[in-house]
């Protein structure tokens, strides 16, 4: 094996591992949802390269609202998806869409991009 083609395999391991850990193993911190005049979570998130923040944390039995803005032209991020609470919206570019949530008991409760690449979570407590 050439000096070349031990370089291409290393950088390609390299980023193959910089992969997996970005999706799988990165440890984000959450973000306690504001809670609002009535009772009402509100939190913005911000889609681009994934959700920020992707672990939010609310109080289960309260309703949530999502203000989702999508900050990237990529085709992944043009749709979450909640399906705990069976919705999904179409998030146009530089755009706010707000989508309101009940976790009725205390969990975590996953959203996606509609191809399921972005994640984030609502971690509901009582």
């Amino acid at each position: 094996m050439t000096a070349t083609q031990l370089i291409v395999n290393f950088a390609g391991l390299g980023v193959i591992a910089w992969i997996v850990w970005w999706f799988w193993l990165y440890k984000r911190d959450s973000v306690q949802a504001q809670t609002q005049e009535g009772g009402m979570q509100e939190i913005d998130v911000t889609v681009k390269g994934g959700y920020q923040p992707a672990l939010i944390e609310v109080k289960a039995g309260q309703p949530v609202r999502l203000n989702f803005t999508r900050r990237e032209a990529s085709t992944c991020g043009e749709e979450v998806v909640l399906p705990a609470f069976g919705q999904r919206a179409h998030l146009p570019e530089n755009e706010t869409v707000t989508l309101e949530v009940t976790p009725q008991g205390p969990g975590e409760y996953e959203f996606t991009c509609g191809m399921n690449m972005y994640k984030g979570k609502l971690i509901a407590r009582t």
